[in-house]
């Protein structure tokens, strides 16, 4: 059974019957504010983590490449300036 608005509205009138409005406001609070089909789960989590880990790792290997790169390239240029300069 899925849930929408309507269910969670007659299910806070209901309560609201038998416990009282105070009641039934608190223990509607708690329930999660969307239908379980969007909470995240943990197989959810670690798909993303996964993911992320994968994205990280990219993203370092093409930076240490790039200062690799970039050292490399500076490094040139200084021995060529002190060349010049003796």
């Amino acid at each position: 059974m899925s849930v929408d608005d309507r269910t969670r509205l007659n299910l806070h009138r209901k309560l609201e019957a038998v416990l009282g409005a105070q009641e039934a406001d608190t223990l509607m609070a708690h329930l999660p504010p969307v239908t379980w089909q969007d909470v995240a789960t943990k197989d959810d989590l670690r798909v993303l983590s996964s993911d992320l880990r994968a994205e990280i790792a990219k993203s370092v290997d093409r930076q240490t490449r790039w200062m690799v790169t970039f050292i490399c390239a500076w490094s040139a240029v200084v021995v060529t300036a002190v060349r010049l300069l003796f």
